[in-house]
């Protein structure tokens, strides 16, 4: 197995601005987030590629590993067996639950003066990380998928464990049936952080803070991604929907049906979109559980690794879509290029951006940043430079995200 060097790397987004009569006068958006890792790994062996993704990116590596091998594979032209792409989703799933235990239980409490809840998170990640072990000994991350000799009984005992902690993350909304009346009710007096946060989000003029007029970005295929990939030179850096940046993520993607219904009750908000991202909790959970019943046994495939060929593969990650796309020859990958959701919401003409600029006055500018900031989920520490607030972030993570 091959090893790739990277040098280390303080991540960070900054928003360098200023606090002026209740709004946050921005004058540009500073990253440090390492750009080019898709690109460091072009010349590796094929057969490397997928792992050093799921290393190279610890904390979401499941859905770059997997991105990553439905570019590869197709560019093979190779035809993953029903099972395996099962047993993908699942993989997938899991990381999406560890994503939301992390939003929820260690980037939101510090936001309302709270203490990170980090054994309940560890309890989620651990839960998380152990569905990927019930393969044979072969790593998961084998290109045309790996031999699936699968124990049902502890594998769904597993799943039922990190479905139930992912409901706890916001009881409020774990009946699915419910009506929005009834959820918008539940929130009233809840404890829960979601809720809390959410109740924050909707108290006087910030109500209305937190829109921004830029497009969501639909479900494309990977035969989208794969010809502004290969022909756009931005793209993956800047990506934009027809020249305008896009809003990705759980508001975007309405995954839960009462994020319609938020939407137009509140309006395309700063509350709305954290319900979004809530209210995947329940729906994550709902989909772990279903995933289970397409499992299967299977043989992986057989593969010709020294076939030449161009492909794409596009996952759904918690925070949008992350893209890859891949030339091979040669058994190695001449060209890897890929663009994650965090390079959509916080484009220098994005989202982000726009919201800010067009915010209402409001009595904690700075405050309401922060939340806008959290509830695009920047994956990499957030900070606005003012020279009054000097404050780590309280819950930093250094690794690389989707």
């Amino acid at each position: 197995m091959a090893t790739l060097a990277w040098p280390t790397l303080e991540q960070q987004i900054c928003l360098d601005a200023v606090a002026i009569d209740g709004r946050l006068a921005v004058k540009r958006l500073v990253t440090t987030r390492a750009g080019g890792v898709a690109g460091a790994l072009a010349t590796q062996t094929l057969y490397d590629v997928p792992h050093l993704l799921s290393r190279i990116f610890p904390l979401c590596g499941m859905a770059h590993a997997v991105a990553g091998l439905t570019a590869i594979e197709t560019a093979l032209q190779i035809e993953l067996s029903p099972a395996q792409r099962a047993f993908r989703e699942l993989v997938l799933l899991a990381e999406h639950a560890a994503a939301l235990g992390w939003r929820i239980l260690m980037d939101w409490p510090p936001l309302l003066g709270a203490s990170p809840q980090v054994r309940a998170c560890a309890d989620i990640r651990r839960a998380a990380a152990a569905i990927a072990t019930f393969t044979t000994p072969a790593p998961w991350t084998r290109i045309g998928g790996v031999e699936l000799r699968l124990d049902r009984d502890g594998l769904g005992r597993t799943v039922s464990e990190l479905a139930q902690m992912l409901i706890e993350l916001f009881p409020e909304a774990g009946d699915l049936t419910m009506s929005w009346r009834e959820l918008e009710t539940a929130m009233q007096g809840s404890a829960s952080m979601p809720a809390r946060l959410i109740r924050a989000a909707r108290r006087g003029a910030m109500a209305d803070y937190g829109r921004h007029g830029r497009p969501p970005l639909s479900s494309m295929d990977a035969d989208w991604f794969a010809a502004r990939l290969a022909s756009e030179p931005d793209f993956a850096d800047a990506p934009t929907l027809d020249g305008v940046p896009a809003e990705v993520g759980a508001l975007a993607a309405r995954r839960h049906p009462l994020v319609a219904e938020a939407l137009a009750h509140w309006g395309p908000t700063l509350a709305t979109r954290l319900l979004a991202a809530a209210l995947d909790a329940p729906v994550v959970a709902g989909r772990l559980c279903r995933a289970l019943d397409r499992l299967a046994d299977d043989d992986a495939a057989d593969v010709d690794l020294l076939r030449s060929g161009r492909g794409a593969g596009v996952v759904e990650t918690a925070r949008g879509p992350l893209a890859y796309y891949v030339e091979t020859a040669g058994g190695r990958a001449q060209t890897l290029r890929s663009v994650a959701p965090t390079e959509w919401n916080f484009h220098p003409a994005g989202p982000l951006m726009i919201a800010l600029a067009d915010a209402p006055k409001v009595d904690e500018p700075i405050f309401a940043a922060r939340l806008l900031a959290a509830s695009f989920d920047p994956c990499v520490p957030f900070t606005i430079g003012l020279p009054r607030d000097e404050r780590r972030p309280a819950s930093p993570e250094h690794a690389l995200h989707a």
